[in-house]
């Protein structure tokens, strides 16, 4: 994530630029390490100041949560006490770092008017919030850092607040000493050579300027006209004077935010302000993690329900095996009872003449020696009907178990691309299978819908990516509805409706269903398309479960509603 201090002052003239004059009317704290400013100027805004280690931000935002803790912490009371209602005279950043200041105008417990500062440091695990009077000692931070933990720079309550010890590297937005910096350069990787000397800009920054300039970045020496395109690719002016902030996908499938597209490669989507993309870009970043943290344990659950259920499956395997024979036994007693003339009070083993083989084929029966000939025949037609009986249970039971097995894979795989309102839908799910607790809320459930839903040349497009979903999207189309589903994989019921559904319909709705389904990764996957009225849904069957018949199939290579 390139927040570095290009960016971080790009931020700061944005946010000047909105928040400049401002009154601060509100003041939340969602998380531990998490600050929400509520800003009153030309228009309301969200302000997010978040010191959190791995997602360390400020930005504007139109999605900011304004839940507070049921106890307020210290650092919030503090915050409320001395800049509620205080009005952001200016924005600005430090050169050079990933430091912000917020210049406040507050009221005192007099009523007389005080400045304050809000510093923000984005400096990843130091990050931190600190809040400092006019004379620039520091009032409260969010993390306090003792001696102990950094003897040089603690940042403790009533202490002055000093900005981190510089670094022994040169500004890379210094032409100068930039250009004396490339004349140095002996050969090898040009980005990793600049970063070790130059501060300023972050790894994934100063890769993606070099590539774009010069086409790579491992080189043996650089040539005087190469130096002139570095010094000119990397002045501040030029990258802020030509802003077209973006969100990246890479073709790794991981997304960053850029103020400009500095690679060609990738799918960009573009936003009025890099603040817009920020908000953009953490709100799905947060999102996925909340998922992904919340869904630890209903798919640990749906794991282990799998080890499970292979374990048995593995024993009602093992038993049919030893129940195999049954026959067997059968045979045994009946020849026990044609040759009771021929056994003797003691014999261990009988040998009879098996009829049931044409020609017949002689036999040796194990005989327990102490017991009568009717007893030994008894047994072995015990042993049968115990097991014929075993063989119809463990049928069942094997039948059972696979269906088991198929329907948590189902719910498995659809981890891999349900959203949050999804995500509630398969806890409750499994709780209704009574393989997870779901914890009950007073708050009043709302209408469930669709998992998605496109509008394409005139037609709608749903599909579930759930099981419960993918029910309800089977159960609500019209009969002559298109329905779709990928061949012989778990995947997510697709309907198409309209009154013209041409091909280019079909293969549109089929990389969708394709997309939302197990062999999302492949390049050509086959999807089945039939009509509603030939769907149907077995009796007992588990949720997501359909049979269907008259279909045709296309092949597809998998893409989402976006693309």
């Amino acid at each position: 994530m390139p927040a570095d201090a290009l960016h971080i002052s790009i931020i700061a003239a944005e946010l000047n630029s909105a928040l400049g004059g401002g009154r601060i009317d509100k003041i939340t704290m969602p998380e531990p390490d998490e600050i929400v400013l509520f800003v009153h100027s030309s228009a309301r805004h969200a302000l997010i100041l978040s010191a959190n280690p791995s997602l360390p931000r400020v930005h504007l935002s139109d999605r900011a949560p304004k839940n507070n803790p049921l106890n307020a912490p210290a650092f919030l009371m503090h915050l409320r006490k001395h800049i509620g209602g205080a009005v952001i005279q200016s924005v600005s950043s430090m050169h050079g770092e990933r430091i912000l200041f917020f210049k406040l105008k507050a009221r005192g417990d007099l009523g007389y008017e005080e400045d304050k500062t809000l510093v923000c440091e984005i400096l990843g695990k130091y990050a931190n919030v600190i809040l400092c009077d006019e004379s620039g000692k520091i009032s409260e931070c969010i993390k306090h850092i003792s001696p102990a933990s950094s003897e040089k720079r603690p940042v403790l309550p009533g202490l002055k607040y000093c900005a981190p010890p510089p670094q022994n590297k040169i500004d890379v937005f210094d032409k100068k000493a930039f250009s004396n910096l490339l004349n140095k350069f002996e050969g090898g990787n040009l980005s990793g050579y600049i970063l070790a000397g130059a501060a300023g800009l972050a790894p994934a920054t100063i890769k993606a300027i070099t590539e774009k300039t010069l086409g790579g970045v491992y080189f043996d020496s650089l040539d005087s006209e190469q130096k002139e395109k570095l010094c000119a690719a990397f002045d501040f002016d030029s990258l802020a004077n030509n802003l077209r902030p973006c969100i990246r996908r890479g073709d790794d499938g991981k997304s960053d935010f850029w103020l400009a597209p500095f690679s060609d490669g990738g799918e960009y989507a573009y936003f009025p302000t890099l603040n817009k993309a920020m908000d953009e870009y953490y709100f799905a970043l947060d999102r996925d993690r909340r998922i992904q943290e919340k869904g630890h344990v209903p798919k640990t659950v749906v794991r282990n329900a799998i080890a499970r259920a292979e374990k048995k499956r593995k024993l009602f395997l093992t038993r049919k095996e030893e129940a195999s024979d049954a026959e067997h036994d059968r045979l045994c007693g009946e020849l026990i009872i044609a040759n009771i003339y021929k056994i003797k009070q003691g014999m261990k083993t009988l040998e009879a003449e098996n009829y049931y083989e044409n020609p017949p084929q002689n036999i040796a029966i194990a005989l327990d020696a102490s017991k009568s000939p009717q007893y030994n025949a008894q047994m072995y037609f015990k042993r049968y009907a115990k097991k014929k009986k075993t063989l119809s249970m463990v049928e069942d039971q094997i039948a059972q178990t696979e269906a088991d097995i198929e329907y948590y894979n189902s719910v498995l795989d659809s981890f891999a691309y349900t959203d949050e309102e999804g995500l509630e839908e398969i806890i409750s799910e499994l709780a209704a299978a009574n393989l997870i607790r779901e914890q009950k809320s007073k708050k009043k459930k709302e209408k469930l819908a669709a998992g998605g839903e496109l509008k394409y040349k005139n037609c709608v497009i749903r599909w579930g990516k759930t099981n419960t979903q993918n029910d309800r999207v089977t159960k609500s189309a019209r009969a002559d509805d298109l329905w779709l589903h990928t061949q012989k994989t778990h995947g997510s019921h697709v309907t198409v409706s309209g009154e013209q559904i041409d091909q280019s319909v079909i293969i549109r709705a089929a990389q969708i269903a394709a997309y939302y389904s197990k062999a999302r990764l492949a390049d050509n996957v086959a999807v089945d398309y039939t009509l509603k009225k030939f769907v149907s849904k077995p009796k007992g069957g588990a949720p997501g479960k359909a049979i269907y018949t008259d279909y045709k199939t296309v092949f597809v290579t998998p893409k989402d509603e976006r693309e």
